[in-house]
């Protein structure tokens, strides 16, 4: 863990912080790079992206507030206090969608052509954000089999004591992430997509990918106040919140897959008219 990477002075650079900068900034290269092949100006999607990146944070830390709300109407000093692990990344998504229909409609373009083009720099800008995680100490797995050689030790100011080897549950994340981009991208060259398929097939990936994620961080409280776990199960349940999101969020990406599914023709049409 290494959630400081160095400091200026006294203000302290966050890893966390530096691995969010870095997924901005390849996940704007690569929504640049297929903006023009989507009838796109790339410059009008920096833009975009710069206001995407600031509300998805927000949005993040509103919904972290909503989803620990008993915990911070008891700490109202803490609602403004600027902690990287107070963020939740459904939050952020969803915040993102909405920001970028409304820029979308606002410019003119095809709402679902938008979303094809950024569906892919927002996966690998989030396999990134995990690293990120990893660095900070955040969202990290249960324990592991102690000969497990991947196996990492959590530096965890409030479980001082904890020495148990734990899973990388961030970059498990991380890679199924990355394969899932692969696979979309792989989808999309094929060429048999109607505008949004893609959008939805990122969707249902990540859907899917925070389902399994999930699965590594799951414990019940006792589990998590001792350290050994992230996350916590949805009350009598066996999964957890974010994993009842995570199915929704599949099946709703599916849906749309297959609501979204036009001829080709019609497709380009629209192309064309972006």
């Amino acid at each position: 863990m290494l959630p400081v990477l160095f400091k200026i002075g006294n203000f302290p650079i966050h890893s966390f912080g530096v691995m969010m900068i870095i997924a901005f900034l390849v996940g704007l290269l690569i929504a640049r790079k297929r903006a023009p092949k989507f009838g796109i100006d790339p410059n009008k999607i920096s833009d975009m992206t710069f206001w995407v990146l600031i509300l998805s944070i927000l949005g993040a830390r509103v919904a972290f507030i909503l989803q620990e709300l008993p915990y911070y109407l008891k700490h109202k000093d803490q609602l403004f206090s600027i902690q990287f692990a107070g963020l939740t990344s459904f939050g952020g998504v969803i915040v993102a969608l909405l920001v970028m229909v409304y820029w979308a409609k606002k410019h003119g373009w095809p709402v679902r052509t938008v979303l094809d083009v950024i569906a892919p720099a927002g996966l690998v800008g989030h396999a990134i954000g995990r690293v990120g995680c990893l660095l900070n100490g955040c969202c990290y797995g249960g324990v592991c089999p102690p000969n497990l050689p991947w196996g990492i030790h959590i530096h965890d100011p409030q479980h001082e004591g904890l020495t148990a080897l734990m899973h990388p549950a961030q970059i498990y994340d991380s890679l199924m992430v990355l394969a899932f981009t692969g696979f979309l991208l792989w989808v999309e060259k094929r060429g048999h997509q109607a505008r949004g398929q893609v959008f939805a097939l990122a969707l249902a990936g990540y859907g899917l990918s925070r389902f399994i994620y999930e699965f590594w961080r799951a414990g019940t409280d006792a589990q998590v106040d001792a350290g050994l776990a992230s996350s916590t199960y949805w009350g009598s349940l066996p999964i957890t919140q974010a994993q009842a999101m995570a199915g929704v969020l599949v099946i709703y990406a599916l849906v749309l897959y297959v609501r979204w599914r036009r001829p080709a023709a019609h497709a380009q049409q629209e192309l064309l008219a972006s």
